[in-house]
């Protein structure tokens, strides 16, 4: 390792080693800024920010100090917004870099900015980056294990020191409470409160929009100026964070503020500890909001500490048992867009270079998906469709949704559906209207349609940042396509599409006393209260959902958006599997009773004459049952019978069980339809004879029925075991019957077998 603070003139030296360099240095230090100069004297420079509001200010910033227009020589590119026209240093999210790295050769060095957050694209790009030789590493971060990273790559760990003020750092709860979020206003507001002639402006760490919208309430009317900061913000709403005002500053953000951003003017951090993460488990991933690791806790405290002294007040308890860092993601998120990135770029997940390799299980899980979605071929490449989906900016099943409308038709409304169920955020305020047109009929795909085309914020009691946020995103969906406006919403034309891109959405309902829950023939799910549908519907399309649940043993998966459907209207759509129910000849017509189940529920019952498989199966049942060709059942079971017998004792392999082969028998005569039949003759469909000789000897040797004394047995050969079984008939047996006066059952093993007690007469 070496150490050095972060001065051009000690970074000639740095600069001058080989290989991938991992640089260590704390807040405030310069390093997401100065690094990226020093690095563009050899090519043009990608830099990677987990975060698109870092991306864009950092860009912003650096253009500014070097005097030339953003996005000449240093722009930016995150989606939906850019400022790139060729510029030699980029900043980029990580999203916009795998795409750039997959069909680009422009850059000469990656840099990986903040990569002790972990998230699955920035451990992805490591792996891909450390595997070209045309591109040139450096990982920076405040709180990394910078030596065990450099020594994964084979690199160099530098350690820079940087310049940060001391913090004060206090608690506000007592012994080991951990963070949590009751009263969250009420509580920041207190704390804010005791601090009041501390010098400097306030930053809060919430977790999202939802609690950034209750600590704004709490501080109105506390005279300071009150900004909201988060990844949503348009460019111009996140620059007045940048800007000094005229009255103290009270900054309320998420994790986007927890890094790479300084922000002028912070004296006090009043930090929540909490943060909202994806945790994947049983083939889910579930949003629970939870504890900060201690190197997050520290990173936020530092914020306070850039440009002087400060304080950071932590709302939990000194002795709180905070994890010491945050997990990776690789160990705790689906890894659908990882496995579906690598294959993009070319590579098996499991073949390339992580510095925490993800667990196999949970890549064959992920690549059991892709391949569900037509994403991936059988041996894991990427397909045709898998590049459509890597190529949209959304998750691989949203992005599914549109590739098959886009096929198939539908795509204005699974645009806007899309955009609904990709914020993060809901869009029904928890309080309806009296008069929810938006939401009549009970079905929250419609209402999330409405909602996006027609939607008032104030009238239909919706959350108006998220509404501007679907729409922008329903604009670019939009714009992407090709695809106009549209006003109307057939329900069932909707439902038709839903089925086709995800048919396990499919659910119907299961009740047990007073318990409701929906099954697709997996995990259960419970309806959410925030779901505009009844409870008394027989099924459902289920589209988004939430976890519930005070820990993992008591989570339950709610659904919190869905489109009732019945059991009628499912079968309509082709849920489900068809089988064979009650046969019955009437008039001389072969009809069946077909059965349409799904998840163990019957949805529909039909009577038709059969074609195909389950005419097949029909005429085998009745064939064996004796209701068609008289005595064909016995002649058959006769046959099979001799026929197994004789393969066996001649070594050969014995025929499978008898309806099995009369169904393989009646495929391969190309029979399709009850009406067939009367093509055939008897002898197409029997097994052949065994010769005569060798019948004589093994019906004499295994017959189909013994007597010994007044006991009578059914004897039932099980050729492919070489067991025979001799079934009591009548009362019940006093005594095993002696082994000398049975037929020999030559080369075969004898079972006795009396009301299902079975026990050996001989083995071997």
């Amino acid at each position: 390792m070496s150490d050095c603070p972060t001065s051009a003139k000690s970074f000639g030296a740095w600069g001058a080693l080989e290989g991938p360099r991992v640089l260590t240095a704390p807040p405030g230090s310069g390093k997401s800024t100065r690094v990226p100069l020093w690095c563009r004297d050899d090519g043009p420079v990608l830099v990677v920010q987990p975060r698109r509001v870092a991306a864009r200010s950092l860009a912003s910033h650096l253009a500014s100090t070097s005097g030339g227009p953003l996005g000449r020589e240093v722009g930016y590119a995150v989606r939906g917004a850019a400022a790139d026209d060729g510029a030699r240093v980029l900043f980029v999210t990580p999203g916009v870099a795998l795409r750039m790295l997959a069909g680009s050769r422009r850059f000469r060095t990656v840099i990986l900015d903040e990569f002790h957050e972990r998230t699955l694209d920035l451990d992805l790009l490591l792996a891909l980056v450390h595997a070209r030789d045309d591109l040139a590493l450096v990982v920076l971060s405040a709180t990394l294990d910078g030596d065990r990273v450099a020594e994964h790559l084979g690199g160099t760990h530098v350690r820079a020191e940087g310049r940060l003020y001391p913090v004060d750092v206090r608690y506000a709860g007592p012994g080991r409470d951990l963070p949590d979020a009751h009263g969250l206003g009420v509580r920041v507001r207190a704390a804010l409160a005791e601090l009041d002639g501390a010098p400097g402006d306030r930053l809060v760490f919430v977790p999202g929009r939802a609690e950034i919208g209750e600590v704004v309430g709490a501080l109105q009317g506390s005279g300071d100026e009150v900004i909201e900061l988060h990844g949503g913000l348009a460019l111009r709403d996140q620059d007045r964070v940048f800007r000094p005002g005229d009255r103290r500053r009270v900054i309320v953000a998420t994790n986007v503020a927890e890094t790479s951003l300084t922000l002028p003017g912070i004296g006090v951090v009043v930090d929540t500890g909490l943060v909202r993460r994806t945790h994947y488990h049983d083939g889910r991933g579930w949003l629970l909001l939870g504890p900060i690791a201690q190197d997050a806790a520290d990173q936020r405290a530092g914020r306070a500490g850039r440009l002087g002294p400060g304080i950071a007040v932590r709302l939990w308890g000194e002795r709180a048992p905070l994890r010491e860092r945050t997990p990776p993601e690789v160990h705790r998120e689906s890894l659908v867009p990882l496995v579906l990135a690598a294959a993009a770029a070319g590579h098996p997940a499991l073949a390339l270079p992580f510095v925490d390799p993800p667990p196999d299980h949970a890549v064959q899980t992920a690549r059991e998906q892709l391949q569900a979605l037509g994403a991936l071929g059988p041996d894991g490449s990427i397909t045709d469709r898998g590049r459509r989906l890597f190529q949209l900016p959304l998750d691989a099943h949203l992005a599914h949704l549109l590739v098959v409308a886009e096929a198939e038709g539908g795509l204005a409304e699974a645009i806007d559906l899309v955009a609904a169920l990709a914020t993060p955020r809901p869009l029904f305020r928890p309080d309806r209207p009296e008069d929810d047109e938006l939401r009549e009929g009970g079905c929250d795909a419609t209402a999330l349609l409405r909602a996006v085309r027609i939607g008032e914020a104030g009238r239909h009691r919706l959350h108006g940042e998220a509404l501007a946020d679907v729409r922008r995103e329903a604009s670019r969906l939009r714009e992407a396509f090709g695809e106009p406006d549209r006003r109307t919403v057939d329900r069932m034309d909707l439902a038709r599409l839903l089925v086709a891109a995800w048919p396990r959405c499919a659910h119907v309902v299961r009740r047990r006393k007073r318990e409701v829950r929906w099954s697709n023939g997996g995990t259960e799910v419970a309806l959410d209260r925030s779901s505009a549908v009844s409870e008394e519907v027989d099924g459902l399309l289920a589209l988004d959902f939430r976890a519930s649940g005070r820990d993992r043993l008591h989570r339950e998966l709610r659904v919190t958006a869905a489109l009732p459907l019945s059991r009628e209207e499912l079968a309509s759509l082709g849920v489900g599997e068809e089988r064979l129910g009650e046969v019955t000849v009437e008039r001389g017509a072969l009809l069946t009773v077909v059965e349409r189940v799904y998840a163990g529920t019957v949805l529909a019952r039909t009577t038709r004459e059969p074609t195909g498989p389950m005419a097949r199966e029909a005429l085998a049942d009745r064939l064996l049952a004796g209701q068609i060709w008289r005595g064909f059942h016995m002649a058959y079971a006769e046959r099979h019978r001799l026929a197994s017998l004789d393969a066996a004792l001649e070594g050969r392999e014995t025929p499978g069980e008898p309806r099995a082969t009369l169904l393989a028998r009646l495929e391969s005569v190309g029979l399709e339809a009850p009406g067939d039949l009367a093509l055939l003759e008897r002898e197409d469909l029997l097994p052949p004879e065994v010769p005569d000789d060798r019948r004589t000897r093994l019906e004499r040797e295994f017959p189909r029925e013994v007597v010994v004394g007044t006991d009578r047995f059914r004897v039932e050969v099980l050729a492919g075991a070489r067991i025979v079984e001799l079934h009591v008939l009548g009362a019940r047996l006093k005594k095993p019957p002696p082994a000398s006066w049975l037929p020999g059952f030559r080369g075969f093993s004898v079972r006795l077998v009396d009301r299902g007690v079975r026990r050996w007469l001989r083995q071997g």
